[in-house]
């Protein structure tokens, strides 16, 4: 399950989202819905989830001397917690 949250996004547009409006952002497997996307974001970090939004963005080229090719797909999701809590992204929930 671990595996299906690839990573956390932290670029200066989701660090002010963080801050003012409780989003976080993460890139996820692109198999994945939103309610699994939920499901998995409270059992893995213990907190209540508002919303879920997600996006596919478009893939980009990559090219590697005369080798090109595209970078691989992901989905990128925007979870909205409950009032007062937070994600911790050192410490996750082992249950």
């Amino acid at each position: 399950m671990v595996d299906l949250i690839k990573y956390p996004v932290i670029t200066e547009k989701t660090y002010i989202a963080l801050f003012k409006n409780r989003q976080y952002t993460f890139d996820v497997d692109l198999r994945l819905t939103k309610p699994q996307i939920k499901k998995m974001c409270e059992t893995l970090f213990n907190v209540n989830v508002i919303s879920v939004k997600t996006h596919i963005p478009p893939r980009q080229k990559i090219r590697v001397g005369l080798a090109q090719g595209f970078r691989p797909r992901y989905k990128r999701t925007i979870i909205t917690l409950k009032e007062g809590q937070f994600i911790n992204y050192s410490y996750k929930n082992e249950n």
